[in-house]
């Protein structure tokens, strides 16, 4: 894949020095690659990646980072590239009451709003490299659709985190594999910017989990590196 004008945006500063130490920065400055922070949550993600699409005016945009597993296959120190992304947190209530503005019949943006032909719902679909499966992939269903869900608040405990892996009716096709807390923000910019949006996450811990000592983050981010050196030939 040609990796021309890519914009690899990156949430903080340890995720960014993490995924760096496992990436080559000259090959990627000399295949015209240009590393920005898009900040922490879903509003900082959305508002610093518009401001990086009109200042770079990328081909396409990588999203890299950390996420909370949701699913037995997001095993944690894998990656995973996405093929869609689910807002959560948008709508009214909280835990089991939380009715999402797509159910409430809300779109987020209604369609003929920002030049959009169609309205923007909870869900948005996201590109994938052709050359995404990596060879040490440890998933039983490597060629599975799977879905990122992010979130306002990460996973609080092993029930929250519960009730986000019921949100979706669970099929082979599509399951929720992993929360984060800036995908939905980066994609949204980059479709109101008619920019093709890739995530990828390495998978740190399991969502819910909170203590740190059981986190993997370099290993995830080794994984993450992975990923983007296999799909975009950077090896």
């Amino acid at each position: 894949m040609d990796a021309d004008r890519t914009l690899l945006l990156i949430p903080t500063a340890g995720e960014r020095r993490g995924l760096l130490s496992h990436l080559d920065k000259t090959q990627l400055r000399s295949q015209s690659w240009q590393i920005e922070l898009c900040g922490f949550g879903l509003v900082a993600a959305a508002a610093s990646t518009m401001h990086w699409l009109h200042q770079h005016q990328p081909d396409r945009v990588v999203l890299a980072g950390i996420a909370g597993s949701l699913h037995p296959d997001a095993a944690v120190g894998s990656a995973s590239w996405f093929n869609d992304v689910v807002c959560d947190g948008i709508g009214v209530g909280e835990g089991a009451s939380f009715q999402s503005a797509s159910q409430l019949g809300w779109p987020q943006i209604a369609a003929d709003n920002q030049n959009q032909s169609q309205a923007v719902t909870d869900r948005l679909s996201l590109c994938v490299p052709s050359r995404q499966t990596s060879s040490d992939d440890r998933s039983p269903h490597p060629n599975a659709r799977r879905t990122l869900l992010s979130v306002c608040a990460a996973s609080a405990d092993p029930a929250m985190a519960q009730r986000r892996r019921d949100m979706l009716t669970p099929t082979i096709e599509s399951q929720i594999h992993a929360e984060d807390m800036e995908a939905f923000g980066v994609a949204l910019a980059c479709q109101l910017h008619q920019t093709p949006c890739m995530v990828v996450r390495g998978i740190s811990n399991q969502a819910g989990d909170r203590d740190h000592a059981n986190w993997q983050i370099d290993p995830a981010l080794a994984a993450a590196a992975k990923r983007i050196c296999e799909a975009f030939k950077l090896t």
